[in-house]
């Protein structure tokens, strides 16, 4: 019950979170390992609790969609399933031994990520203005992959993608973003799904937990700042992978 519990408070400010500033996963992801589920179906089930607010997200930035020409989006949609496909698959045939021992990798890499995502943001911008869709189509599909496998910081390397090889402000690279994240993630759930990688008794719970984190989360935008609670996520993200580092030792 307590475990349940803890899940239950992780996805909600997982959902939460994600509404403000993203890093989500650094909450669920650890929790459900935490909570003895074995390394592969925390993933997954991450992945599950979470999803909720990334189909939220496209709603948010509809209006910056609607820019978007349709065989655009399409083009990067079915580029984003294909990553997500191999992703997910490569994931589903990784042993749980072998991804215990990836995830502490896999966390530095995501805080890595999610700390330099600033500057990332702001030096992608500087390269854009000429559209290249090989590099787009390209660069989706590695993104999309690793979006499968384990996700975490992937809005950030989309972000920077979309910036640096097209002629996209932000807020419309965002509005695509989240159509595309929202493809891989729901691709993704649907292998685990079929391969019976979900942990449904933890995940389901955690799933209506994730709506009204990220309800209350998209509430809270207007009154906190998100800069502040992006801070707070990286001081536990890098505290985090940190302590699997240590615990990878002993």
């Amino acid at each position: 019950m307590n475990s349940l519990f803890i899940l239950l408070a992780a996805a909600a400010m997982g959902g939460a979170v994600n509404a403000l500033a993203g890093g989500g996963t650094f909450l669920v992801f650890p929790a459900l390992l935490f909570a003895g589920v074995a390394a592969i179906k925390a993933n997954a089930t991450a992945s599950l609790a979470l999803l909720p607010g990334v189909i939220v997200s496209g709603w948010v930035y509809r209006e910056a969609i609607r820019t978007i020409p349709m065989r655009f989006i399409v083009t990067m949609v079915v580029t984003s399933i294909g990553g997500s496909i191999t992703g997910s698959l490569l994931l589903m045939y990784t042993s749980n031994a072998t991804f215990s021992t990836l995830v502490p990798w896999l966390l530095l890499m995501a805080a890595a990520v999610f700390t330099l995502a600033p500057w990332l943001r702001k030096a992608a911008a500087g390269l854009g203005g000429h559209q290249s869709m090989a590099v787009l189509m390209g660069g989706q599909f590695l993104v999309a992959t690793y979006g499968g496998y384990f996700g975490a910081g992937m809005g950030v390397l989309m972000m920077s993608l979309y910036l640096a090889a097209s002629e996209m402000s932000v807020h419309t690279a965002a509005g695509l973003r989240t159509v595309c994240a929202a493809a891989i993630n729901i691709l993704a759930v649907m292998i685990f799904a079929w391969k019976g990688a979900l942990n449904y008794s933890d995940g389901l719970p955690m799933l209506v937990a994730g709506i009204v984190g990220g309800y209350l989360g998209a509430q809270a935008v207007k009154k906190l700042n998100a800069e502040n609670v992006r801070r707070g996520i990286l001081i536990y993200a890098w505290t985090l992978t940190a302590w699997f580092f240590v615990k990878g030792l002993f």
